[in-house]
């Protein structure tokens, strides 16, 4: 049970945060504005996000520990604290991809960074898969796909909203 939880702590934060920080800077590149806004709103969601995502994780783990009556072994604490790592430590990818691509070539610099996030994300899923038993490639593959396309959809739509604005 115990490994089950943190499994799934360090997972859900490690996709939010992959997802997260990458829609902000598919929202930002979508919409054209300056890629500073990247670095300002990333580390500021990368942090408000981690706080929140950590506290809901302790919050959640604290409830559920008292409403199936757990053992000691499960920690709220830690895991509200693995939460907020996994999402500090896997939402700053998107973001450090995203400025080496840019100092490399400021042309390709989001479709760089979008294939990275792809391909972590689906690292990420192949790892869940020694755990979880599933096959590698599908289980790294449904990552990548709801990953990609959550991405695809801020990226569009501020587009969109951006044409009229």
């Amino acid at each position: 049970m115990f490994k089950t939880i943190l499994l799934r702590t360090i997972m859900m934060g490690g996709i939010d945060g992959i997802i997260t920080i990458f829609n902000i800077i598919s929202g930002i590149e979508g919409s054209k504005l300056n890629y500073k806004y990247i670095f300002i709103l990333g580390i500021a969601t990368l942090l408000a996000d981690a706080i929140s995502m950590g506290t809901g994780e302790y919050v959640s783990v604290k409830a559920e520990k008292k409403y199936k009556n757990l053992s000691n072994t499960v920690n709220p604490i830690k895991n509200g604290i693995i939460m907020f790592i996994s999402f500090v430590i896997f939402g700053t990818i998107p973001l450090c991809i995203y400025f080496i691509a840019l100092k490399i070539n400021t042309k390709n610099k989001y479709i760089n960074t979008y294939i990275s996030v792809l391909i972590t994300l689906f690292i990420l899923g192949t790892i869940k898969s020694n755990y979880t038993k599933e096959t590698w490639y599908i289980s790294g593959g449904y990552n990548m796909l709801y990953g990609g396309i959550a991405s695809m959809l801020a990226f569009n739509v501020s587009r969109f909203i951006s044409s009229f604005v």
